[in-house]
């Protein structure tokens, strides 16, 4: 198990996703939209490291 994230749920048996109720649709969108935000956030870390090492590194001034 990797720190930091929580384990998934288990399926329920004969649910496909998109096909069960309508909370089972809610829950793939949040999952959905969690791991964007992951993605997100991990990205935008990645760009202030780098704008952090372009500034130390190549003073303009």
């Amino acid at each position: 198990m990797v720190p930091g994230r929580t384990p998934r749920k288990a399926a329920q048996p004969g649910a496909a996703a998109g096909t069960g109720s309508e909370g089972t649709v809610s829950e793939v969108v949040s999952e959905c939209a969690l791991q964007l935000r992951r993605i997100g956030d991990k990205w935008n870390l990645r760009q202030k490291i780098l704008n952090l090492l372009r500034k130390l590194f190549c003073p303009e001034t």
